[in-house]
């Protein structure tokens, strides 16, 4: 096995290496062009002495079919202060769940910060209004925020065809918030303007895990 040793180079006790971007995909094993390299050393994060990669390769940890269950990476590449690669020694199992976490995370995140807007108006006809009810609901059901805008700023500067009365309007609104409502997790956020006139209505969705 490796015997872990304190590499006495001046300035290099003690110092930090490892990845600086998870997400970008270094040297491995066999991948590292060096014949030797300097592993960092998991009680302090010191560097061992200078290592054949051949040796660190063939002390890695096994199954009992005989297949690493380590990897090797390169962390840092040489620099003029170090003449072969800084790399590090990780568990398979461990970097995989570990990256899978990540991914998730990642994912939940990039849903829950989506945001789509849907444009009506509060004299909006049964079937129209039908029709952006029906995807406000799948937009929350992805745990997406959604904004829902009274008249069109780009094609009408806010005015409507006709002006609909205070009790449509209400209408209107009674049957967005239930089919929020309908949504479990969903949330109304302040909303801002008028109901009968311009406004614009907030809702998010629950992201799923």
């Amino acid at each position: 096995m490796v015997q872990w040793q304190t590499y006495a180079k001046s300035g290099l006790i003690g110092k930090q290496f490892g990845p600086k971007d998870s997400s970008a995909r270094r040297p491995r094993d066999e991948e590292i062009n060096a014949h030797k390299v300097y592993l960092v050393r998991p009680e302090d994060s010191r560097l061992t002495e200078a290592l054949l990669l051949s040796e660190v390769l063939a002390a890695r940890e096994r199954d009992e079919k005989g297949r690493p269950t380590q990897f090797v990476q390169e962390v840092s590449p040489p620099t003029e202060e170090i003449a072969y690669p800084v790399c590090k020694i990780y568990d398979k199992k461990a970097a995989r769940e570990a990256e899978e976490a990540k991914r998730k995370a990642s994912k939940i995140t990039k849903m829950k910060w989506q945001t789509k807007q849907l444009e009506l108006g509060w004299s909006v006809s049964d079937n129209d209004l039908g029709y952006r009810l029906a995807r406000l609901k799948e937009f929350l059901q992805k745990g997406w925020r959604v904004e829902m805008v009274f008249g069109s700023k780009r094609k009408s500067g806010w005015n409507e065809k006709r002006e609909a009365s205070l009790e449509e309007a209400n209408k209107v609104l009674g049957k967005i918030r239930k089919t929020v409502g309908e949504v479990e997790g969903a949330q109304e956020r302040q909303m801002q303007g008028e109901v009968g006139k311009e406004a614009i209505l907030f809702f998010e969705g629950k992201a799923k895990k």
